[in-house]
């Protein structure tokens, strides 16, 4: 991992400051191994920054959102859907609930969880909650996004200056074209890794710029099969805690208890966290300087510039101390994760989106009868049980399923209307303790 080799990692980790009983029988340990409680005290919390979180759903209205700067759009992603919000525990809402605590948890409710940049401006984007065999239709350009890829349009459109996602969500050939705006717009897009059975869904992670983020646990070690081999997934950009790590309510116990996950869509949303650091530390850099600052500084220790992306661990273990221990102005204006693998949108692609300066659609369809018309925009799970002393797996949050993979990422500017059903899949899986 970035020269210091996978042993050197979890010494790092198993290393940290000792946590109190309560932060490991919560599954909170990732706080205290990267000493979070010292990063805050020195002023970095992710203050003025604006996170735009595309999740399944959510209950605004917990405890650990108490006091925190949450919003949520008022319209759902997908079309099929009503409301962006529910107070049933759903699986999709632990989901959605879990991975913006991870970013601005207060510490209250069950659960205690804290988060990595608990000042950070959330907006929320809602898939909304479905089951299995409900089909997911963008709300806009059905036939040309995907629901997540809708979600990142909007929080482009909406001034987001960091956005990730715990979903897969298929592809649509103009998922390549929103990639482009926001690697244009200079606006970083975070997004999990898979998980053992979530391995072949497709998602925004497949498309060059993005930021992959996949698990490790207390020990450094990645996500792992049910046979122990460890999942590796070669466009990997960083790893971070994403294993046994505390939830949002559980299914057994509704909002009132939690239970423990595990999975990359726990590691995404505190790499998001650590850039809105890293932003809030250096504001006058720019987002690949940001992004920059966050790849070369991975571990506790210097090293130089370093990507293996054949053990899964990508540039490294993210360490949010390095990174507010640096001015991110000081290095090169340069986006170290276009060109990084052979994937869209293109060169002409992203020259093509700072020119119409990030919108959607890219061409605007001709009207000869008619003004043109204006397209609406907005702003904008685990499952779990208690168990006895050990702890066990349940099943995998896959409970809003696959979005349909529909066309080719390389689709140029005409496609065919089709409709289509889509579902979507978190990536985590859980399982479930009582702290």
């Amino acid at each position: 991992m970035a020269g210091l080799g996978i042993a050197a990692v979890a010494m790092l980790l198993a290393s940290a400051p000792a946590e109190p009983a309560t932060a490991t029988d919560t599954g909170e340990w990732w706080y205290e191994a990267y000493g979070v409680a010292a990063i805050h005290n020195e002023g970095w919390t992710g203050a003025g920054v604006k996170i735009a979180v595309i999740d399944s759903n959510i209950n605004p209205d917990l405890p650990v959102f108490a006091g925190r700067n949450l919003k949520v759009d008022p319209r759902p992603l997908c079309a099929e859907v009503s409301s962006p919000t529910t107070t049933e525990r759903t699986v999709g809402a632990g989901h959605g609930a879990t991975v913006v605590a991870q970013i601005i948890g207060s510490g209250q409710g069950p659960g205690g969880i804290r988060g990595i940049a608990p000042d950070a401006e959330v907006t929320f984007y809602s898939l909304g909650t479905q089951t299995d065999e409900e089909p997911c239709t963008a709300a806009e350009y059905g036939d040309q996004l995907t629901a997540v890829a809708l979600g990142v349009q909007r929080a482009l459109d909406d001034g987001a200056d960091i956005i990730t996602t715990s979903v897969a969500g298929g592809k649509e050939p103009g998922d390549s074209d929103v990639i482009a705006n926001a690697i244009a717009k200079g606006v970083a897009v975070v997004a999990s890794g898979p998980n053992p059975t979530t391995r072949d869904l497709a998602g925004l992670r497949e498309y060059q710029g993005v930021i992959v983020a996949s698990a490790v646990d207390e020990a450094g070690q990645l996500n792992t099969y049910d046979d122990g081999r460890s999942l590796v997934y070669p466009r990997t950009a960083v790893v971070a805690p994403g294993v046994g790590l505390t939830t949002v309510g559980s299914a057994s116990g509704g909002w009132d208890s939690a239970g423990r996950g595990s999975g990359s869509s726990f590691a995404a949303p505190l790499v998001a966290g650590a850039l809105a650091l890293a932003e809030q530390r250096s504001p006058q850099a720019t987002s690949n300087q940001l992004v920059q600052a966050l790849l070369r500084n991975t571990g506790k220790e210097p090293h130089e510039l370093s990507d293996d992306r054949t053990s899964g661990y990508g540039f490294g273990l993210a360490w949010p101390a390095n990174i507010v221990g640096v001015d991110a102005t000081t290095y090169p204006d340069d986006n170290l994760l276009v060109g990084r693998v052979e994937a869209a949108p293109t060169a002409a692609q992203i020259e093509q989106a700072a020119a119409r300066g990030s919108a959607y659609p890219p061409v605007a369809e001709p009207s000869v009868t008619s003004p043109t018309e204006v397209h609406p925009r907005s702003d904008d799970d685990p499952t779990s049980s208690p168990a006895g002393p050990d702890i066990t797996l349940i099943a995998v949050l896959s409970a809003l399923g696959l979005i349909v993979i529909a066309a080719g990422a390389l689709v140029a500017i005409t496609v065919t209307r089709r409709s289509r059903t889509r579902r979507v899949a978190q990536d985590t899986r859980e399982r479930v303790e009582h702290p």
